[in-house]
Protein backbone atom coordinates (compact mmCIF):
# COMPACT_ATOMS: atom_id res chain seq x y z
CA UNK A 1 0.00 0.00 0.00
CA UNK A 2 1.15 3.64 -0.55
CA UNK A 3 2.63 5.08 2.57
CA UNK A 4 0.10 8.00 2.50
CA UNK A 5 -2.55 5.78 2.68
CA UNK A 6 -0.92 4.05 5.64
CA UNK A 7 -0.88 7.13 7.53
CA UNK A 8 -4.26 8.22 7.01
CA UNK A 9 -5.18 5.03 7.94
CA UNK A 10 -3.48 4.98 11.04
CA UNK A 11 -4.63 8.30 11.59
CA UNK A 12 -8.10 7.50 11.44
CA UNK A 13 -7.87 4.27 13.30
CA UNK A 14 -5.88 5.68 15.81
CA UNK A 15 -9.11 9.02 16.20
CA UNK A 16 -11.60 5.60 16.36
CA UNK A 17 -9.62 4.36 19.45
CA UNK A 18 -9.85 7.47 21.68
CA UNK A 19 -13.68 8.14 20.50
CA UNK A 20 -13.92 4.44 21.50
CA UNK A 21 -12.19 5.13 25.06
CA UNK A 22 -14.48 7.75 25.71
CA UNK A 23 -17.42 6.49 24.79
CA UNK A 24 -16.14 3.62 27.31
CA UNK A 25 -15.78 6.13 29.79
CA UNK A 26 -19.41 7.94 28.97
CA UNK A 27 -20.46 4.09 29.84
CA UNK A 28 -18.55 3.99 33.27
CA UNK A 29 -19.63 6.97 34.29
CA UNK A 30 -23.26 5.78 33.55
CA UNK A 31 -22.47 2.70 35.22
CA UNK A 32 -21.77 5.05 38.62
CA UNK A 33 -24.70 7.49 38.21
CA UNK A 34 -27.00 4.51 37.90
CA UNK A 35 -25.42 2.99 41.13
CA UNK A 36 -26.46 6.03 42.90
CA UNK A 37 -30.01 5.60 41.49
CA UNK A 38 -30.43 2.23 42.11
CA UNK A 39 -29.18 3.31 46.09
CA UNK A 40 -31.65 5.85 46.05
CA UNK A 41 -34.81 3.59 44.46
CA UNK A 42 -34.14 1.25 47.14
CA UNK A 43 -34.51 4.08 49.76
CA UNK A 44 -38.05 4.49 48.30
CA UNK A 45 -38.82 0.90 48.84
CA UNK A 46 -37.29 0.38 51.66
CA UNK A 47 -40.09 1.98 53.81
CA UNK A 48 -43.90 2.06 53.22
CA UNK A 49 -44.63 3.97 49.89
CA UNK A 50 -47.85 5.22 48.53
CA UNK A 51 -50.52 3.26 47.15
CA UNK A 52 -50.83 6.10 44.25
CA UNK A 53 -46.57 5.59 43.52
CA UNK A 54 -47.39 2.21 42.71
CA UNK A 55 -47.48 2.14 39.42
CA UNK A 56 -44.79 5.35 38.54
CA UNK A 57 -42.17 2.75 41.22
CA UNK A 58 -43.26 -0.05 38.73
CA UNK A 59 -42.42 2.04 35.90
CA UNK A 60 -38.74 3.33 37.09
CA UNK A 61 -37.76 0.24 38.23
CA UNK A 62 -38.61 -1.23 34.92
CA UNK A 63 -36.55 1.52 32.99
CA UNK A 64 -33.90 0.79 35.86
CA UNK A 65 -33.35 -2.11 34.99
CA UNK A 66 -33.59 -2.15 31.22
CA UNK A 67 -31.17 0.51 31.55
CA UNK A 68 -28.67 -1.14 33.59
CA UNK A 69 -29.07 -4.32 30.91
CA UNK A 70 -27.88 -2.04 27.93
CA UNK A 71 -25.30 -0.26 29.79
CA UNK A 72 -23.93 -3.99 30.56
CA UNK A 73 -24.04 -4.91 27.03
CA UNK A 74 -23.01 -1.99 25.63
CA UNK A 75 -19.99 -1.97 27.80
CA UNK A 76 -18.90 -5.44 26.40
CA UNK A 77 -19.38 -4.13 22.91
CA UNK A 78 -17.01 -1.01 23.70
CA UNK A 79 -14.49 -3.42 25.57
CA UNK A 80 -14.54 -5.79 21.95
CA UNK A 81 -14.22 -2.83 20.01
CA UNK A 82 -11.37 -1.69 21.62
CA UNK A 83 -9.67 -4.91 20.80
CA UNK A 84 -10.17 -4.74 17.47
CA UNK A 85 -9.07 -1.19 17.18
CA UNK A 86 -5.83 -2.73 18.97
CA UNK A 87 -5.55 -5.31 16.91
CA UNK A 88 -5.81 -2.88 13.66
CA UNK A 89 -3.34 -0.36 14.78
CA UNK A 90 -0.83 -2.92 15.96
CA UNK A 91 -1.11 -4.25 11.93
CA UNK A 92 -3.07 -8.14 12.82
CA UNK A 93 -6.07 -7.13 10.95
CA UNK A 94 -5.44 -5.95 7.50
CA UNK A 95 -9.55 -5.53 6.48
CA UNK A 96 -12.02 -3.39 7.59
CA UNK A 97 -14.90 -3.24 5.89
CA UNK A 98 -18.23 -1.30 5.64
CA UNK A 99 -19.53 -3.00 8.42
CA UNK A 100 -17.07 -1.96 10.64
CA UNK A 101 -17.45 1.87 10.12
CA UNK A 102 -21.36 1.15 10.17
CA UNK A 103 -20.77 -0.63 13.60
CA UNK A 104 -19.18 2.74 15.08
CA UNK A 105 -22.45 4.62 14.18
CA UNK A 106 -24.71 1.97 16.30
CA UNK A 107 -22.40 1.65 18.85
CA UNK A 108 -23.10 6.04 19.03
CA UNK A 109 -26.67 6.00 18.35
CA UNK A 110 -26.60 3.39 21.43
CA UNK A 111 -24.65 5.56 24.05
CA UNK A 112 -27.10 8.62 22.64
CA UNK A 113 -29.94 6.87 23.11
CA UNK A 114 -28.51 5.42 26.40
CA UNK A 115 -28.16 8.61 28.02
CA UNK A 116 -31.58 9.95 26.76
CA UNK A 117 -33.06 7.26 28.67
CA UNK A 118 -31.00 7.72 31.62
CA UNK A 119 -32.39 11.47 31.80
CA UNK A 120 -35.74 10.34 31.92
CA UNK A 121 -35.21 7.84 34.75
CA UNK A 122 -33.42 10.27 36.44
CA UNK A 123 -36.15 13.19 36.15
CA UNK A 124 -38.84 10.17 36.61
CA UNK A 125 -36.75 8.96 40.40
CA UNK A 126 -36.42 12.04 41.63
CA UNK A 127 -40.23 13.02 40.96
CA UNK A 128 -40.97 9.90 42.76
CA UNK A 129 -38.61 10.49 45.70
CA UNK A 130 -40.13 14.49 46.22
CA UNK A 131 -43.72 12.53 46.23
CA UNK A 132 -42.99 9.48 47.86
CA UNK A 133 -40.70 11.67 50.99
CA UNK A 134 -42.19 15.18 50.80
CA UNK A 135 -40.11 17.42 52.24
CA UNK A 136 -41.87 19.76 54.62
CA UNK A 137 -39.41 22.43 56.13
CA UNK A 138 -35.32 22.63 55.03
CA UNK A 139 -33.73 20.00 56.98
CA UNK A 140 -31.50 22.41 59.02
CA UNK A 141 -31.49 26.27 59.06
CA UNK A 142 -28.11 27.41 58.60
CA UNK A 143 -27.06 31.51 60.39
CA UNK A 144 -24.40 32.87 58.63
CA UNK A 145 -23.12 35.85 60.32
CA UNK A 146 -22.92 38.44 57.97
CA UNK A 147 -19.87 41.10 57.45
CA UNK A 148 -19.42 44.24 56.39
CA UNK A 149 -17.75 45.07 52.41
CA UNK A 150 -15.92 47.83 53.67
Amino acid sequence: MDTRIDLALSAELQELYLENKEWLSKVLFLEDEMRFFKRLFNKVLSGEYKRENLLQIRMVSSKLNLILERRKLLKNVLCLRRHQLEQLLEGNTLFIGKEFIEADAAIKAEIEAIMVGENSLKCELFTLVERQHPIAKPIIKLKVKRYPLL
